[in-house]
This record gives structure tokens, sequence and C-alpha cells, in this order.
């Protein structure tokens, strides 16, 4: 389990996380700001029940919500590119998510570019289509639809006459996944979770016949030993009107953090002690695309291989008494695509297989993958000007998960829309899955959007 400790960057060092934010994030988003009132600038507000049927998903956090977003966008002839794209969400048990997706400034001379600040490095379709997480960040509002957050650093982008470009990407600075968060409480000695897309560890454990609470000390680093972690890559291909194909290596922390956890039993106390402590483990990423486009058609091949640094070896009885997997195994995975989309409609098909061996079995101590053999197959048709509705059905053949959304859309004005839908989670009966803990987080909701 990819503990997610660090809310402690936001609530225990509060003060010092803000200032290196504002050296990171901040200071480009703040130049952004002053002109994001202007033009180029897009967004909505809204609010989402789940309640359309109290018998469905009828869980802590998963009622009801509000959220923001917003995303600003400048590109002019001789000017320096501007762009902030923002999210926020907060839920029914007041757990505020937010996440800056991209917040960056571009100058571009001849053909080269240089683009500094937090951005998507669009290097892996794998990667962003099943949100794995491994090579950006994911926003992590919810399962059903991961999004992306860049990396903060600096991009330089080279491209060729007859067709080769090559991207180098550079930054000192380490930004893990912030969404969704867990709540430590470091006196009662508690990991507890706000928000059902956040696995918090075991309360208790069965020992002796009876069920025994468990302490967490969370072992908080020193702020320099997170922030402050370099990452680099190469990303090297050719292109032109319609073909585009690269092969890319980048060397970076996990955007998950890792823990090590310890625990011992004192019958006087009779509470069992856990000390958490969190790790920030570099890995590597290799893989490749081959992307070919024509008009309103799309296809691609992708493949991403990601190597832990280090591989823990964990702890069977910790691992049965708090629920966490801390060992780590190295992943290979390969897929494809195919998509046609225009105004008036869009169809897809995706298909994504795990190369690597991961047994059940054998792997208890090992974080589920989040897809094994998986097809993904999605619509949306615009009906009429004021209609319209859309499925995405994702399926693993390996472990019978399956992700279900359904929506249909009344665009009462121009910037005003009502959506209802559905979303579904299907699990493995014998609970043994990475979504297995999410099964209860189905929807039957109804929305309302304002556009800007």
């Amino acid at each position: 389990m990819a503990l997610i400790i660090i809310l402690w960057l936001i609530r225990y060092k509060k003060n010092k996380v803000l200032a290196v934010f504002k050296k990171a994030i901040l200071i480009p988003t703040l130049l952004l700001g002053a002109q994001a009132l202007a033009a180029d600038f897009n967004g909505s507000v809204g609010a989402l029940s789940n309640q359309l049927s109290t018998e469905v998903g009828d869980v802590d956090g998963n009622r009801f919500n509000a959220d923001l977003s917003f995303d600003y966008h400048r590109q002019r002839h001789n000017e320096l590119e501007r762009r902030l794209t923002f999210n926020a969400l907060v839920n029914d048990q007041n757990s505020t998510m937010y996440s800056i997706n991209e917040a960056y400034i571009s100058s571009k001379w001849g053909r080269s570019e240089l683009k500094i600040g937090r951005q998507i490095l669009d290097w892996s379709d794998t990667d962003a289509h099943w949100g794995f997480g491994k090579l950006n960040n994911r926003q992590n509002f919810t399962g059903f639809d991961p999004g992306q957050e860049g990396l903060v650093g600096l991009t330089f982008t080279r491209r060729h006459e007859n067709g080769l470009r090559y991207h180098i990407f550079a930054t000192p600075f380490y930004v893990p996944e912030l969404n969704p968060s867990l709540e430590i409480d470091k006196t009662e000695g508690t990991i507890t979770s706000r928000n059902p897309w956040a696995k918090a560890p075991a309360r208790t454990a069965r020992l002796e016949s009876r069920d025994i609470p468990i302490f967490y000390d969370v072992n908080y680093p020193e702020l320099s030993e997170v922030v402050m972690k370099p990452s680099g890559g190469v990303n090297i291909g050719w292109g032109n009107k319609h073909w585009d194909a690269g092969v890319y290596v980048v060397r970076k922390p996990e955007n998950q953090i890792s823990t090590l956890v310890d625990i011992s039993y004192n019958t006087g106390d009779d509470r069992i002690n856990a000390r958490i402590n969190p790790q920030f483990y570099y890995h590597d990423i290799y893989g490749g695309n081959l992307r070919w486009k024509n008009k309103d058609v799309t296809l691609y091949a992708s493949a991403i291989a990601i190597r832990p640094q280090e591989y823990p070896v964990g702890d069977a009885l910790v691992t049965q008494y708090t629920q966490i997997e801390v060992e780590k195994r190295r992943e290979d995975y390969a897929g494809w695509g195919i998509s046609k989309e225009n105004d008036r409609y869009g169809i897809g098909f995706d298909y994504v297989a795990r190369l690597s061996p991961f047994d059940k079995e054998e792997d208890i101590l090992a974080e589920d993958p989040r897809w094994n053999q998986a097809v993904h197959s999605w619509f949306y048709y615009r009906l009429s000007r004021h209609f319209q509705v859309s499925a995405d059905v994702k399926y693993d053949m390996l472990t019978t998960d399956r992700l279900v959304q359904l929506k249909a859309s009344y665009f009462a004005t121009r910037n005003s829309v009502l959506n209802v839908g559905m979303n579904m989670i299907g699990t493995p009966s014998n609970g043994a899955s990475y979504w297995s803990p999410f099964t209860n987080n189905d929807s039957v909701y109804a929305a309302m959007r304002y556009l800007f």
C-alpha cells in the first residue's frame, strides 16, 4: 500500500512547505494568475449528489461534493506561453482535495522551446490512459477518472527540420501525489480517512482471540529529505504530419510514498505499536510510443517499464495486522488504442496487458496491480444542441474487475449543464484485487454545473 502520509506536509510543517512550494510551484502560478482574469480563461463550478438512490454507494465522503476547475492558457506570437490549470473538490466529510495540474511558462525560438514550472510530460500513453501514475502524478479525486498532474521542473525541446526531436527534463524538486490524503492523529495514534478513495490501515488486529487496537507512530522526515530530490529524463523521437514515434528513459522518485513498518506488542499496554517510516524510493522508467493521426482518427501503441531502485522485504505479520503492503515488484505494461472524435461524437477502444509476473498467492505482501489484462470501450454522442449521452466501460479479463460509467447531459443554456448518471464498480467475489476496497463507491447521481 502506497500510504499517503504526505498529509504531514500540509498540516504539521505547513509554513516550511509553503515556502518551498512558492519556489517550486506558486511563483509560476502567481505570474500566471495576474492575467488569469483576462481572455484565454475557462472553467466550471458545480455540485453533485450521489443520493438519487440511497441504496447505492451510501458511504461517508461519497454522498455529495462540490467542485471548481479553471484553465488559463495564453499562447500568442512573440509572447511567452503561459498556462495554469487548477481543480478542487470538497466532499460531505469536509475533506478537501486540490490539484495544480499545470503551472508553467514557455519560451520558443526557432525550433527550440524551454518550459519552466509544473508540466505534464506527454511521454507515455499507457501510463496516462490507465492511470498507473508512474510518470506524471495523478490528480486522484476519484478512481473513475484519476486525471494527471505534472512534474515541477524544466524541459528543453528541440525539433529538427527532418522530423527528429528530443526532450530533456530536469528538476531538483520532488512533489508527490497529495490526493486523496489520510488523517493522522499523532496524539491518539490513529490514521483514518474522510475520503472513500483513501484506504486507511487497520485500526485493530485480531490477537489472542481479541481485537487489539493499533497505535500508529509516524516518523516524520526532515522537509529537505522530501522536497530536494532531483529527477531527470530524455525522450528522443521522430514525427511528421501523421506519425510520431519516441522512446524515453526517466529516473525519478516514485509519485506515491512508500512505508516501512515495525510492530511490537506490549501486553501491559494492551495495544500493538506500529512505527511508520515514510520512504521516498527512486525508480527508473523507460518505454516508447507510436502514434498515428489522420483527421479525427487516432491510433497508438505504447509500452512502459518500471524498475524500483530498491525492493523492500515485507513482513507477513505486519501486513496481516496493519493491512499495509510494502513489497515491490517490477512492472511492465503494453497497450494500444484507437479512437475517432469530432464535434458530434467520439468512440474508442483500448487494451492493456501487464507483461511482468504477479502471483496473488505468492505476492501477498505487494500491492495488487491496478490493471492486469484489461479492455476499455467508450463513446459519447451529441443527440442535439441540448442533449448528450456517454458511456465508459473498463473490464479486467484476469481479475474480472470492472468500472462502468453512464451519463446523460442536458445543456440548459450556453453556460449551464445538468448531468445524471451512474458509476459502478465490480470486483471478484473473493475480494482479492486492487479495486476491492472501493467496491462501495458506486453512485447514482445528479449534478449541476455552471461553465464560464
